[in-house]
């Protein structure tokens, strides 16, 4: 006899999605992206690369101001070099420290 597969059974086992608006670092290609919660990067599906970031998951919503690199980039990474606090663009990696903090 054949097993029964529960659907509801199969939703709970399989892991959480998130789903939202997502940016392109290297071509600036916008979308609306899903994929399993703890993803960083997805692939662009205009150019391809692995460039995809959620734009507004974890920081900022709709509305809210925030900063945008010159180069149109919404993507900043923050880190200590040489004891010094440093926020600088994925997209093309100028610093912008000074810009945010003066």
């Amino acid at each position: 006899m054949s097993e029964i597969i529960s659907f509801q059974k199969a939703k709970e086992e399989r892991e959480p999605h998130w789903s939202g608006p997502c940016v392109c670092l290297g071509c600036q290609h916008e979308w609306h992206g899903v994929a399993p919660v703890g993803t960083i990067i997805t692939e662009c599906p205009d150019c391809g690369l692995m460039k995809g970031h959620v734009k507004f998951l974890f920081g900022a919503d709709e509305g809210d101001r925030f900063f945008v690199c010159n180069c149109g980039s919404e993507g900043l990474t923050a880190y200590v070099r040489k004891g010094r606090f440093r926020i600088v663009c994925l997209a093309c990696g100028v610093d912008h420290t000074d810009a945010i903090f003066g």
